[in-house]
């Protein structure tokens, strides 16, 4: 022909070498086999395909697939990277880093409170986790008011003790006492029905 009006083609051998040099489409990947771009890339004679690159195209994939070579051949495992997941085992929540479909140990269902527990299927209630919680929050306040309660009767006792209380710091103590009694006789093991006592007014 006269005139070539299209860009000359590559052909290589079938050791990947440059028998016919010209332009070739190539499809790159990154160091984990991950197709990147393709790009024209001008071939002389007796060169190779550079390096993580690849003459075959892969095919086009939905969203949730990656385009991964594994050194013979294109593959299109799931993709789900971006997806939030959580352990089956404590609820944790956490993001897919890695091309592949969800980790072991892991689902994407989303837990509704804290206290679901994972059968295997679905999240579900476990109702001796979620009262064993308000029991060790019962606990936890109890113990914090009665610490309040008895360095307010401390401070009243010394002040009557020493003969110098008034009458309203008289009649604080025996409130501080009989809330302190009250308190005495919470069982936080009926936690989240609790009745807790007022605190007298100081």
């Amino acid at each position: 022909m006269k005139y070539q009006l299209q860009p000359a083609s590559a052909i290589l051998d079938k050791n990947g070498l440059t028998i016919s040099a010209g332009w070739a489409i190539i499809y790159n990947v990154d160091a984990k086999g991950e197709f990147s771009q393709a790009t024209y890339q001008y071939l002389p004679v007796g060169v190779g395909l550079p390096a993580h690159a690849y003459l075959e195209a892969p095919k086009n994939v939905q969203d949730n697939q990656a385009i991964i070579h594994n050194g013979q051949q294109w593959t299109y495992p799931k993709d789900l990277r971006g997806t939030t997941i959580y352990s089956t085992e404590t609820g944790a929540r956490m993001t897919v880093q890695e091309v592949g479909d969800i980790p072991e140990g892991y689902t994407a269902l989303q837990p509704s409170s804290e206290f679901d527990t994972w059968d295997g299927e679905k999240w579900g209630l476990d109702t001796d986790k979620q009262h064993q919680h308000d029991i060790d929050v019962a606990t936890s306040q109890k113990k914090q008011l009665f610490s309040e309660a008895t360095e307010q009767i401390s401070y009243l006792q010394d002040a009557v003790d020493s003969q110098i209380a008034n009458e309203q710091e008289i009649k604080l103590l025996a409130e501080w006492k009989k809330y302190r009694a009250l308190l005495n006789r919470i069982d936080a093991q009926q936690a989240p029905n609790i009745d807790w006592p007022s605190k007298p007014f100081i």
